[in-house]
């Protein structure tokens, strides 16, 4: 019954992770479905099977996201991995993946980890990555407003950051919709990682902006006026640099993006799309934003 669902924000997701000494179509059965979620259970007796759900995945060799190594016998070895979402509180959810970890039915497993995402930790991560966000970008008008001694070119580049923030994360949106797996697209989601490859997008996009606009600045010289010839003669002097620049960047990311494993899977896809909307925004956004900021100030003076 949809109306007895647990909110989103009091649903509690944890992962763990067992070492496993198996090969390709063995089972572990200290770690089966009905092994797991009876711990689930003797640690919160009051939930139903419903509000319980367990996504189970063995990897083994060198096909494992992650492994475990076995210095002593010097081999690697696959693993058992299993999410859990319970639709509970936090302080119910934690004493669950403690009443696991300190189960005698896993007596013997290799513990490889534990991670645990809350409510109320999500929360706290979404606003402080929002604030982080805001704080850069009017850090950055204020720098090329001291810069370029006018606030203006701090705006213009600014609206072309948040262009290309918005289309990043648009792109990962669709993933919900979309997935390819021959173009290595899953459903990707906003994560730290996501966040930090955001902070990288503004600051790779603003590098080329900031390219555009000092040749902007040494065309126009002390030219209280600013004319579209001036723009493209900018664009025109810097428009080999930019390109030889992204496309060397793009290839790096790519390159990180299909062989850098699941772990940054996300971070890769973001600087993916972020990289080449970065490129063209400094030229056919930021340019033509600070042209249009300049005839609204002249005409305002």
């Amino acid at each position: 019954d949809d109306s007895e669902a647990v909110p989103a924000q009091q649903q509690y997701q944890f992962s763990v992770a067992f070492g496993l000494d198996v090969t390709a179509g063995e089972e572990d059965a200290r770690v089966d479905y009905e092994t797991l979620l009876d711990a689930v259970k003797e640690s919160a007796p009051q939930l139903s099977d419903q509000q319980i759900d367990l996504k189970f995945e063995v990897k083994t060799g060198d096909n494992a996201s992650f492994q475990v190594v076995d210095t002593q016998e010097e081999e690697t070895r696959g693993y058992a991995k299993w999410q859990v979402t319970v639709a509970t509180d936090e302080a119910s959810g934690q004493q669950i993946a403690e009443g696991i970890k300190n189960s005698p039915l896993f007596a013997g497993a290799h513990f490889h980890s534990v991670t645990t995402i809350g409510g109320q930790i999500a929360s706290d991560m979404q606003r402080l990555a929002t604030l982080a966000i805001i704080f850069s970008l009017v850090g950055i008008i204020g720098y090329l407003w001291l810069r370029f001694q006018h606030v203006m070119f701090g705006i213009a580049a600014v609206i072309a950051l948040v262009h290309d923030v918005l289309i990043t994360l648009g792109a990962i949106a669709i993933t919900h919709h979309f997935s390819a797996e021959f173009l290595l697209i899953e459903e990707f989601r906003i994560s730290l990682p996501v966040i930090a490859a955001f902070l990288t997008i503004i600051g790779y996009s603003l590098n080329d902006t900031i390219v555009v606009f000092d040749r902007i600045r040494e065309i126009r010289g002390k030219n209280s006026d600013l004319t579209p010839e001036m723009l493209n003669r900018s664009i025109s002097s810097t428009l080999r640099r930019t390109l030889l620049t992204s496309v060397t960047t793009l290839i790096v990311v790519l390159l990180l993006y299909v062989f850098g494993g699941s772990g940054i899977h996300g971070f890769a896809f973001a600087l993916v799309i972020g990289v080449v909307v970065g490129t063209y925004s400094s030229i056919f956004i930021a340019s033509p934003s600070l042209l249009v900021l300049h005839k609204w100030a002249s005409k305002k003076a």
